[in-house]
Formats: C-alpha cells, sequence, structure tokens
C-alpha cells in the first residue's frame, strides 16, 4: 500500500500531526507519497496522486471536500483525519488516530461511495460555466438584502415559482451542511437522490423536495424584485467556486457519472457519527 498524504497547514500547525502519521508509517514499513498540503489556493495533481491507492487527508470537512473531488478524477479512496470543528465526513480524530491508521494498514474498512452533481450555467441558450459539487449548489442573493425571484423545472416540467433568500441544490452527503442550517432533512449520505431546500422563503410551502439521482433540476434566475436596485446573485459550488448570475440565466444540476470513495471503518458509521453531533448540540 502506498499512501497519499495530504494536509492542510493551516489546521496541523507546525504539521504536528503529519509528522506523527509519517513516523508511524515508517515504524510498520509503509510506504507514503511525498505531504502535499492543500489549502483554498492548492490542492491535487496527477503526479501527486500517480502510483497511490489511497489517500490520508488531515483537515476539517472542507479540506477533505476539496481532495474529494479530485479523488473522483483519479479513483482514489479517500479517509479523513478530523481536526476542525464539525467532522461529518472525516473518520477519526486525533485520539483514535492510531486505531485507524492501523486498520488501513490491515484493510479492515469498507468503501462507500457518494454522489457527486455537475452545475452547469447557461445564458442565452449558451454554457458559460460548469462546476462540480459533493455537497451542494448554493444560489443566493448578494449584496443589498432584497428577495430572490426564481423558478425551478425538474425533467423540463414547470414545478414552482420561488421568491426567497436562495435555493441550496444538495446531495446527501451535502445534507449536513447548508441544507440542515436552512431547515433541510439529513439523509443517509450513501444515497442516491438529490435535495432542493428554499432559504427562507416567503410562501408557506417553504419545505425540501427529494428527488431522484437521476433529475435534472433548472433553476432560471427571474427578475429583480426592485428593478431601480437592480441585484447580485451567485451559485456557489460547495462553497469555493462561484459564478456571477444575471436574470434568465439557468443552473442545470445533474448527477455526476463518477462519484467519491470514501474509506468506512468497521467501527465508526454515519449513525454513530450523528448521535455524537445531535447530543454535543
Amino acid at each position: 500500500m502506498k499512501v497519499l498524504i495530504c494536509v492542510n497547514p493551516y489546521k496541523d500547525k507546525e504539521l504536528k500531526v503529519c509528522k506523527k502519521i509519517c513516523s508511524y508509517f515508517d515504524e510498520k514499513n509503509v510506504s507514503y507519497a511525498n505531504v502535499v498540503t492543500v489549502t483554498r489556493e492548492t490542492s491535487l495533481s496527477v503526479n501527486d496522486a500517480e502510483g497511490c491507492d489511497v489517500v490520508l487527508v488531515l483537515g476539517g470537512d472542507g479540506t477533505l471536500m476539496r481532495v474529494a473531488k479530485k479523488c473522483n478524477k483519479f479513483n482514489l479512496p479517500i479517509i479523513g483525519i478530523n481536526l476542525g470543528h464539525l467532522g461529518f465526513l472525516a473518520q477519526t480524530g486525533v485520539d483514535g488516530l492510531e486505531e485507524t491508521l492501523g486498520r488501513l494498514i490491515r484493510k479492515e474498512y469498507l468503501l462507500e461511495e457518494r454522489m457527486l452533481v455537475n452545475g452547469r450555467v447557461y445564458r442565452n441558450s449558451e454554457l458559460i460555466f460548469e462546476g462540480e459539487a459533493l455537497n451542494d449548489v448554493c444560489i443566493n442573493r448578494g449584496g443589498m438584502l432584497q428577495i430572490l425571484n426564481f423558478d425551478i423545472s425538474v425533467n423540463g416540467m414547470f414545478l414552482k415559482s420561488y421568491a426567497a433568500d436562495g435555493v441550496i441544490i444538495s446531495t446527501p452527503t451535502g445534507s449536513t451542511g447548508y441544507n440542515l442550517s436552512a431547515g433541510g432533512p439529513i439523509v443517509e449520505p450513501s444515497a442516491d437522490m438529490i435535495l432542493v431546500t428554499p432559504i427562507a422563503a416567503h410562501s408557506f410551502m417553504n419545505r425540501s423536495i427529494l428527488f431522484k439521482a437521476e433529475d435534472s433540476i433548472k433553476i432560471t434566475i427571474g427578475e429583480p424584485h426592485d428593478e431601480e436596485l437592480g441585484q447580485t446573485v451567485l451559485a456557489h459550488f460547495d462553497g469555493y467556486d462561484h459564478v456571477e448570475l444575471q436574470s434568465k440565466d439557468e443552473v442545470v444540476i445533474t448527477k455526476n457519472t463518477g462519484h467519491v470513495s470514501f474509506i468506512q471503518m468497521n467501527n465508526v458509521n454515519f449513525l454513530e457519527t450523528l448521535n455524537r453531533k445531535l447530543r454535543e448540540n
């Protein structure tokens, strides 16, 4: 086994945890690639992943998410050591580090596949932006506080017009993120579906709607609530990549053909993590 180690230097100060892991691997004669630092500005490359069998990520959920989308392209399973706060994606924290590394070396784990979504932005029928998301695509207002008007269609059929602060189109993995904060449901992360959750909708119909993963969701941006003030609308992909939208722009969300494989240790599962988070809150 050859392990690619990715670390967020802002989470692992002076690389203390990273050095501890490298020492453990040296002791167990496990091969590992050069350590790759992952921040908002840097990520993995083809050369980093070459010859590796698994990716180990040190950081929070944000770090793990950035690396995971790259692992989709390299077809590498991923495991996270949580150095952040939420830790829904990571398997363990520093306290359980040696046990987790031992299980990893002995291959005492399962692989859990997580879906991604693609988002394509069209302006006057022309594709102007394309991105993918493991968690969610969020369309919301920027600048002045005013209502955002938009229409939702599914598989080419009009569903509903909304006046709201925005809308979140989430994967099951992202159901515990912004979707949860906006009142959306928690979904088991290996499920195959797309969640649509309006943000502070000015309507009695403000509930989330769950769709099959194969459905195509289209959001059409409406005219400004106040034409004199105009509006600023942004589409965010996992909270990092974003594009500014105009009235009549269309954002089409579909399931990605690939997936991300998360390493699942036998003694840790989503329900246990969820139970712990609920007790903490």
